[in-house]
């Protein structure tokens, strides 16, 4: 068993890195592979960054209450080892590296263990001053500062909620369908609502990781009425004014904002109730507006 994670993944959104473990490395292939040293910060929380108030009489400082713990950025150090055959393979892998960490922000996928999971963040290189005729250059490292400190889960968990439309029904009890002399009740009977293409509007969210998730939820029309969503248990409910039809309206928990096509429409929020998944927790989550369009809810599992 190797003492480094499987695999890291470094992109930019254009090009994609690998740093292999060692396991499935081609040794015919210019490679790079993950350092003795494997990565820094992964599986530690970042710093503390609570404030905190000393007491006036006593000793030590006023109590915090967990919803005010926080953390600074996540900060991860990649050791790699560049392998090749010639020192021109050792400065293509190199220019490769660069190019993708130069002016990006970048996405570090690290697997291991069963777990595939991601940060973003912005890269700095270090290369070793070695001059690596033999083609092998270790004592290099990539820095990734993530301004966003969660983890998360590679996979996401995706959930689709109907919006609400009028029954054929014309909103009441149906009886047989001779009027002249109805016999009785019909049934199944059918009370004046359902759901839009037969998509349940209730959901339950779940977070299998070790901090709060924030999910995000893609509002697609028609909603001429704009969208409602309440999380029954938690008091909060999102509501937005804002009519929904051909642009997808997106509502992130995180940021607490609505944008569609990338604008920013949070004017047209009527209730601000963002909610948060705890951790190995879950979340109920009800779609309450008319019209034919649907909610899709996203969520990924989230670590600290």
């Amino acid at each position: 068993m190797s003492d480094v994670p499987e695999l890291v993944e470094l992109s930019n959104g254009v090009e994609t890195l690998t740093f292999d473990g060692g396991g499935n490395a081609n040794p015919g292939d210019d490679v790079l592979l993950i350092g003795e040293d494997g990565v820094e910060g992964w599986f530690e929380t970042p710093d503390d960054k609570t404030v905190m108030s000393e007491r006036g009489q006593g000793d030590g400082a006023h109590d915090v209450w967990a919803s005010d713990i926080l953390y600074s950025a996540r900060v991860l150090t990649l050791h790699f080892i560049v392998s090749a055959h010639d020192r021109q393979g050792v400065v293509r892998l190199l220019n490769k590296v660069r190019r993708v960490c130069a002016h990006s922000k970048v996405r570090f996928r690290l697997r291991d263990a069963g777990y595939d999971c991601y940060t973003t963040g912005r890269a700095t290189v270090k290369a070793s001053a070695k001059y690596a005729r033999d083609g092998w250059l270790d004592d290099c490292t990539i820095t990734v500062t993530c301004e966003r400190p969660e983890i998360l889960s590679s996979v996401e968990s995706v959930c689709q909620l109907g919006s609400l439309t009028a029954s054929m029904a014309g909103g009441g009890l149906r009886y047989g369908s001779n009027l002249s002399s109805p016999t009785g009740l019909q049934y199944p009977l059918a009370y004046g609502l359902k759901t839009s293409g037969g998509t349940s509007n209730v959901a339950v969210l779940t977070n299998n990781g070790t901090s709060r998730a924030y999910p995000v939820f893609e509002v697609v029309g028609n909603m001429p009425d704009g969208v409602r969503l309440d999380f029954p248990g938690t008091q909060q409910s999102i509501a937005c004014s804002h009519p929904v039809d051909g642009v997808s309206l997106i509502l992130d928990s995180r940021s607490r904002t609505a944008t569609m096509d990338g604008l920013d429409i949070s004017r047209y929020l009527t209730s601000r109730g963002f909610p948060t998944i705890p951790p190995s927790g879950s979340v109920n989550v009800v779609l309450s507006s008319y019209g034919g369009g649907y909610v899709n809810c996203r969520v990924r599992d989230t670590f600290m």
